[in-house]
């Protein structure tokens, strides 16, 4: 068993309201591998889905409404359960620091950390400099000594982009109050909560 996590919004934005953070955890992670790659090859050469073609990297903000739909019916058949953190800024602008995002990360982690009893997690290659990630590396093996975190490109790991697409859903709902994908994956979603930014 394998978790994976990456969030949708951003912390400095002040237009964002709230961020998501959500972790899918996989029983079977190679399973995952050929999802979005397989969705990719899809997309036909012409009309309103070709600029996807052109994407370097599957997010659910970059994608269309078809290809959104069509990776969650597929995430949902997998054998895949799903924790998610909405978190309310306040109206902060809020620095995108190794601490803050590492904060958003514990949240998270501490929601499942004894019933799943992880002992690889996933999440994004967020920040470009070393000392950043370092920094961050740090704050993540401060978190539980059993557990391994691994920061790792998405452009080469898809499967970190399939956690982005169950946080985007689910601030979808929260962000614009459409929960049209939500309800796609409302039956994998173990643990859901909302926090303010101020009692993370």
């Amino acid at each position: 068993m394998v978790i994976f996590i990456d969030e949708s919004g951003t912390l400095p934005d002040i237009k964002d309201k709230y961020i998501v953070i959500a972790a899918l955890v996989a029983e079977d992670p190679k399973g995952l591998e050929r999802i979005l790659p397989k969705f990719r090859k899809k997309i036909p050469p012409k009309g309103k889905r070709e600029k996807e073609k052109k994407i370097p990297e599957f997010k659910f903000h970059y994608v269309g409404d078809i290809t959104r739909r069509k990776v969650l019916e597929e995430i949902v058949l997998k054998d895949v359960r799903f924790y998610t953190l909405v978190v309310d800024k306040m109206g902060r602008k809020i620095a995108d620091t190794p601490e803050n995002y590492g904060k958003l990360i514990k949240a998270l982690v501490v929601s499942f950390i004894k019933q799943e009893k992880p002992k690889d997690i996933y999440i994004d290659e967020h920040f470009g400099s070393k000392s950043d990630s370092d920094r961050l590396q740090s704050i993540l093996d401060s978190i539980d000594e059993q557990l391994k975190f691994h920061q790792v490109d998405s452009i080469t790991d898809s499967r970190i982009d399939l956690a982005d697409f169950i946080a985007g859903a689910t601030l979808r709902k929260f962000r614009a109050n459409d929960d049209a994908f939500y309800k796609i994956i409302s039956s994998k979603i173990i643990w859901e909560k909302m926090k303010m930014w101020n009692k993370l």
